[in-house]
């Protein structure tokens, strides 16, 4: 069995999913079809800076997105809605303590993070402390399932992909704050 946590994003103006987030559903939902008998738990509380107004959890705008598009595909896993946790860092140490506390009889291996492409080597950086793991020896792994979708030496590509996801953000399409 797996834990697949589903890491969570600010959401749109209307309080429906970005299109960043909606990347991560559906690549928790991959996860889930492979991994049948897993849990999935969709992790976010209200972004802090949101007015009272938009003061939907970040999980349950995901659960309803999940419900409105992959009802069929879920049918058989259990999901849980983490509604408290406001950062990445909150929610890997939220992850911790439920592994910890034996509820669902998981070892850190058996949990599954899914994040965003460019957001990935920092979830990795602060699972290394909060896990106490070393996750060089997944690294190369999830390079090769990154690059998947390209051909080897195809780097016009791979360069002009993340050309659109500089565009995006310099047109505000994308809120990525500066590492």
């Amino acid at each position: 069995m797996k834990l697949i946590a589903c890491l969570g994003y600010s959401l749109k103006e209307d309080n429906s999913v970005h299109p960043i987030l909606e990347n991560r559903l559906r690549d928790s939902v991959n996860m889930c079809v492979k991994n049948n008998e897993s849990t999935l738990i969709l992790m976010g509380g209200a972004y802090y800076k949101d007015t009272k107004e938009r003061r939907i959890s970040q999980a349950s705008a995901m659960k309803k997105f999940l419900d409105e598009n992959f009802k069929e595909e879920l049918e058989n896993i259990k999901i849980i809605v983490e509604e408290n946790t406001t950062s990445t860092i909150e929610q890997l140490c939220y992850l911790r303590e439920l592994i910890d506390s034996g509820e669902f009889k998981l070892k850190y291996s058996d949990l599954v993070l899914v994040a965003s492409k460019f957001f990935i080597e920092r979830v990795k950086l602060y699972s290394e402390y909060i896990f106490d793991t070393n996750t060089e020896e997944n690294k190369l792994k999830e390079a090769q399932i990154w690059l998947k979708d390209y051909k080897r030496g195809d780097y016009k590509e791979i360069l002009n992909r993340q050309k659109v996801f500089q565009e995006q953000i310099q047109k505000g399409k994308i809120n990525y704050p500066a590492s």
